[in-house]
């Protein structure tokens, strides 16, 4: 089928490729699924990543170049996506802007106006994403991150992404996969901060370890998508179409299908370093059991397991309510297993947050069934020690295993919640458990946090400018 086209345009492969434009940034058209071991399907994430931090360069109060800067963004983004179509073998762009964005760039009249809105029991009119915090397991010396704006490129091919970051943040000629490009740049317009890259694929943490040599690396599974190993993006550990936006799921926040800021959601951004030396000094088992729960029995050396339902014992079985709520039943079965079995997995910690436990109307006129998640990770490996750039963290030249976190939810609120229950402490302190019998948490250190606000692809550029 031929397109129309501008014959002024040296190529425009949108024509070319029949992609659905989701109204989302979060969602990622053209991706694939595949069965790893145990007949599991699992998403195929794109292979390179790459997030950049900023701050606007201009003064706070500059409304014009605001506006300017609104266009400018736009249409750059416009250009980019003409040349890289909105595929793995293409290119992604997200663009999510940080608090300080909000509060120091727009009046307050306006963002009280439009931000969303927490309707959480507890947290009722606060603003649906708010300041990360240092969560108990977090180092003292964790970085709480003041960006304004943070892109995520994403691709199967890292040149792609190398590209757009020369002719988006550097100035000079430009060009797009070496076709003359004008109106990209907008370094200008920014200050970058950070840059951080990293990947997400079959073998590649233990190819990069091994060759950067990092203590551990030898002992990553052939095949691991991730440096622990285990297989993170399974089908049915994976938020699906707009199941994260802020409007979707009744209970999160005041926002409807019509709001400035449906089809948007909550994003966390942090950089987790990680001991994969201490991680395979455990067993097989052991690993096993604080990935998933205490109880697991399937193939240690399998890569990938499925998360839902979590089988239950018997003696668990006979003793609970029958009246108990979901929620309340995993409640009762993490105390069971640390009572019992003095280990708390990462998927029982998690396994009631991030998924609805009761069937619901979406406000979109949908029925989401019991189960299904809102919750969307899109993190990637890294070698950095922090980062590959920073104008604030000192860069060391010994690389170390680590996680750049880039997670989608309904609100700020929900994800400090799901955070919250990953460190363990109440069951931790009642049964006197270990850090190390505590999911993860021995074996992770997160040194920098931010929560963003990811708006729809529609208001992905200065949000809100346009009523200044």
């Amino acid at each position: 089928m031929v397109h129309p086209s501008s014959w002024a345009d040296a190529v425009d492969y949108t024509r070319r490729y029949e992609v659905e434009t989701p109204r989302t940034q979060y969602e990622l058209p053209g991706l694939t699924a595949e069965y790893h071991q145990g007949g599991v399907p699992v998403l195929v994430p794109p292979l390179w990543h790459t997030v950049v931090t900023a701050r606007l360069a201009f003064p706070a109060d500059d409304r014009v170049t605001l506006r300017l800067a609104q266009e400018r963004l736009a249409t750059a983004l416009a250009r980019v996506e003409q040349i890289y179509p909105l595929m793995p073998n293409g290119l992604f762009i997200q663009v999510a802007y940080g608090l300080p964005y909000f509060r120091e760039r727009l009046p307050a009249e306006l963002t009280d106006e439009y931000m969303p809105r927490s309707a959480m029991p507890g947290s009722e009119g606060q603003w649906a994403v708010i300041d990360s915090i240092q969560f108990p397991k977090d180092p003292g010396d964790l970085v709480l991150e003041r960006n304004d704006l943070a892109f995520h490129f994403l691709s199967d091919y890292r040149d792609h992404i190398e590209n757009v970051l020369e002719v988006l943040f550097q100035p000079g000629e430009q060009s797009l996969n070496g076709i003359p490009a004008a109106a990209v740049y907008v370094g200008d317009l920014l200050t970058v901060t950070t840059i951080r890259r990293g990947f997400v694929g079959h073998n590649m943490p233990k190819l990069m370890g091994e060759r950067l040599g990092i203590p551990g690396a030898e002992h990553i599974p052939a095949g691991s998508m991730l440096f622990m190993g285990f297989t993170s993006t399974g089908i049915d550990t994976v938020a699906l179409s707009n199941a994260p936006s802020f409007e979707t799921i009744p209970g999160f926040t005041d926002q409807t299908p019509t709001s400035y800021f449906a089809h948007g959601t909550a994003m966390h951004l942090s950089r987790t370093a990680i001991d994969i030396e201490s991680w395979y000094a455990r067993t097989p088992v052991e690993r096993l059991q604080r990935m998933y729960h205490a109880r697991s029995t399937g193939d240690p050396k399998s890569l990938t397991h499925g998360s839902a339902p979590l089988p239950v014992p018997a003696e668990f079985y006979r003793s609970m309510n029958r009246m108990a709520t979901f929620e309340q039943l995993v409640e009762q079965l993490r105390e069971h297993d640390a009572a019992h079995h003095g280990v708390l997995g990462h998927g029982v910690q998690l396994h009631d947050k991030g998924r609805l436990l009761q069937s619901v109307l979406s406000k979109h006129g949908e029925r989401l069934q019991a189960g299904t998640v809102y919750f969307l990770r899109e993190d990637f490996s890294t070698v950095e020690n922090p980062f590959s750039y920073s104008t604030g963290d000192e860069i060391s030249p010994t690389p170390r295993a680590g996680l750049h976190f880039v997670g989608f939810g309904p609100s700020s609120q929900q994800y400090e919640d799901m955070r919250l229950k990953m460190d363990g402490v109440d069951l931790q302190q009642r049964y006197q458990l270990p850090d190390e019998n505590i999911g993860l948490a021995k074996f992770l250190v997160t040194t920098h946090r931010q929560n963003f606000l990811l708006p729809s692809r529609a208001h992905r550029s200065m949000p809100l400018a346009e009523f200044l």
